[in-house]
């Protein structure tokens, strides 16, 4: 048996899937139009054909690692369940008054994520446990009959439980849950101190809201899902790929779909740190440029960074805050209005600007031919040379250049009074610009300098601007994985099983009470060893990892401190002090000597600790052209301010040990990398594209 291993990432226009044999180590690639009203018939039909086209054995696939946008999109596009919320009474608005923050003080108009709970659908109950789960006024389960009556009434199937202080004692939702699911069955329910008992009332509440409006859907998609590989022949198992970059079974999705909310850029974070560990540079930063957005990702000690907090829907597109806030672990991103599709216009005071909004795939850049008619950053592209209108998408799309030079001459040209190629230039300078201030700013705000660090570049335009965001930010190499386009759906099998597990526990470390926190650190980690068992991961495969969010007191907000396994003691306090000093040092270049330190939440991550293998794509080589040159075109040296006559390399021929200079570009299907003047590209043992920039 083979014990085949496929990752599907299903995406808005494409599905992507990569398949895996350990039987010499090889992974073969497949692209597959998504099936919008389901997407789990493209998943599906998608996975027969991978099979057969290699010809492999349906009872030889053993697992499947799935990643998928249905949660974000449901979120974004409102097409969830009609949903409940129940919470202490008096409280029924925080949902919507959340974080009272303004992300724009300055925009007297900015308009607030719409709750998904209408507020005549917030309904209270009289109870009250304080901060430190004493009860003030105890639960009263007969109010719970009338708010039935009204959601039965209004069509509700899915309803979110959300008590005050229930992350500190959860015993009042818990009453809650077990009356609604014996008097009134087939109801959803999502209780707030199961999904994030953490502190943060506003933020707890949406978490929650949003795990109950999403959870139908996810629970209809899974199992149709699952019926529809099942009654197919896969008789193997079923992952799905989380926002923190863990892969967990269908059952904890179905009961935490929240957590799924960046499951296909989590895959490509993952990937980027699987190259990164893979050709020796642990710190590295991930760049995964598609149509219509640019994510950067710091990888450390070859681990994308993890954030405690996301938001999801926002209202003003890339502004933090707009959105809708959840406290669950993702992979920690920057993300910025930068793509292939992101349309050139000049503003109300003459300056060139790109982003963010897009053009989409529908009509798309004019160059698609589709009607658009506004310049975006792939006509650009296409006009200095970088892509060839003949080979897009391995040539099942053609270019229309003309259309593309027509945009940019009629929206940028004429009205800057410069010449076509100028404007194409400053096109891709600005957007270039732009995803290299959002990288400095990222990753000043996390205490990295990014130029000893590699950027790790995917996606489909990611490797045609990888060379000049490098030469920007001064960094030194840059690793273009092969098949860049389907490395988010590589990332699904090169992602460990993991869950992580939060609890809110506020205490000074002068005063703590050990023996709970360390009682409370073990059941945490019990909770996550059951998730990783139900999993199938071993005990001797397993790995813990302890974080706590600390702070000086008075502080409103925390670092992420790693903290020691083990039962906790008061000998305890001093090696937590100097983590949090160490940890305070390296993000602000400083700390405070005598000030009272406390910790606000506590987390225990368990993954396993499977090893990753080697990659080698070798039914995707050729010797089609012998050196790999296939051709030569002239392309737009932006260094040079010329276009210059460049070799045009064939990826698929191009063998391991293979060197040459820029300039040069260098062909796949999925996407174009362009090698700068200044740079020398190596084709690594894996079949990588690694450039080292003078």
């Amino acid at each position: 048996m083979a014990d085949l291993s496929l990752g599907i990432d299903v995406g808005g226009t494409f599905t992507d899937f990569v398949l895996f044999d350990p039987v010499g180590q090889t992974f073969f690639v497949h692209k597959a139009l998504t099936t919008p009203d389901d997407p789990s018939v493209a998943a599906v039909q998608g996975t027969w054909d991978i099979l057969s086209l290699n010809g492999k054995r349906r009872e030889d696939l053993e697992t499947i690692a799935h990643g998928t946008t249905l949660v974000a999109n449901t979120v974004i596009e409102r097409v969830g369940t009609k949903t409940g919320l129940i919470c202490t009474e008096g409280f029924r608005d925080s949902l919507e008054i959340g974080r009272t923050q303004r992300w724009n003080m300055y925009d007297l108009f900015i308009q607030r994520a719409e709750p998904l709970v209408p507020r005549y659908l917030r309904r209270g109950v009289p109870e009250r446990v304080d901060f430190e789960g004493n009860v003030l006024k105890p639960l009263d389960l007969s109010a719970l009959d009338p708010i039935m009556e009204l959601f039965t009434r209004e069509g509700v199937k899915s309803i979110a439980v959300v008590l005050m202080n229930s992350y500190r004692d959860p015993t009042h939702e818990h009453e809650v849950e077990n009356y609604l699911r014996r008097n009134y069955d087939g109801t959803f329910i999502t209780l707030s101190s199961q999904v994030a008992p953490e502190v943060g009332e506003g933020d707890r509440t949406s978490t929650a809201v949003v795990n109950a409006y999403v959870q139908p859907r996810v629970h209809q998609y899974l199992e149709q899902l699952e019926k529809s590989l099942a009654s197919a022949g896969f008789a193997g198992r079923l992952f799905i790929m989380l926002s923190e970059g863990g892969i967990a079974t269908p059952e904890v999705a179905r009961a935490f779909p929240v957590r799924m909310c960046e499951s296909g850029p989590a895959a490509g974070a993952m990937a980027a740190g699987y190259y990164a560990e893979l050709t020796n540079n642990a710190d590295s930063m991930s760049f995964d440029l598609g149509g219509t957005t640019a994510k950067m990702c710091l990888i450390t000690n070859g681990r994308p960074a993890i954030s405690n907090s996301m938001e999801v829907a926002q209202t003003d597109r890339f502004m933090k805050g707009s959105g809708l806030m959840l406290k669950v672990p993702t992979v920690e991103m920057v993300e910025i209005g930068a793509g292939g599709g992101s349309i050139a216009f000049i503003d109300d005071k003459g300056l060139l600007k790109v982003g963010p909004r897009s053009a989409g795939s529908q009509p798309g850049p004019a160059c698609y031919g589709f009607g658009g008619g506004e310049p975006t950053v792939t006509d650009a592209d296409l006009t200095l040379g970088y892509l060839d209108p003949g080979y897009f998408l391995g040539g099942e799309m053609a270019l229309n250049a003309r259309a593309a030079t027509e945009a940019i001459d009629s929206r940028i040209a004429r009205p800057l009074g410069i010449d076509t190629v100028k404007a194409a230039e400053g096109i891709h300078n600005v957007v270039n610009a732009n995803m290299a201030d959002a990288s400095r700013t990222y990753a000043s705000e996390q205490g990295r300098d990014l130029r000893p660090y590699a950027l790790v570049s995917f996606g489909g335009a990611g490797p045609t601007h990888a060379y000049e965001l490098a030469r920007l930010l001064h960094m030194k190499k840059i690793i273009c994985p092969f098949g860049s386009g389907v490395t988010s759906a590589f990332g699904l099998l090169a992602s460990p099983k993991s869950f992580e597990v939060a609890q809110s526990y506020v205490a000074r470390l002068d005063g703590a009470d050990w023996d709970q926190i360390s009682s409370m650190l073990n059941a945490m980690e019990a909770r996550a060893r059951e998730m990783l068992v139900a999993a199938g991961v071993l005990e001797g495969d397993m790995e813990f990892v302890r974080t706590a969010q600390m702070r000086y007191s008075g502080q409103g907000h925390v670092v992420t401190v790693p903290i020691p396994g083990g039962t906790l003691s008061s000998d305890a306090y001093g090696e937590l002090v100097d983590a949090f000093n160490d940890t305070y040092d390296l993000l602000f270049k400083r700390h405070l000597a005598r000030a009272p330190i406390e910790c606000v939440t506590w987390r225990v991550t368990a993954r396993s600790q499977t090893p990753r293998p080697a990659i080698r794509f070798s039914a995707m080589s050729s010797s089609r052209y012998p050196g790999g040159v296939k051709g030569r075109r002239k392309v737009y040296v932006i260094e040079q301010e010329e276009f210059v006559d460049c070799p045009v390399m064939d990826r698929y021929s191009l063998q391991p040990g293979t060197a040459f200079d820029g300039p040069a570009v260098v062909e796949e299907r999925e996407c174009t990398v362009w090698v700068g003047p200044r740079a020398r590209a190596v084709v690594d043992d894996y079949r990588n594209l690694v450039m080292t920039l003078e």
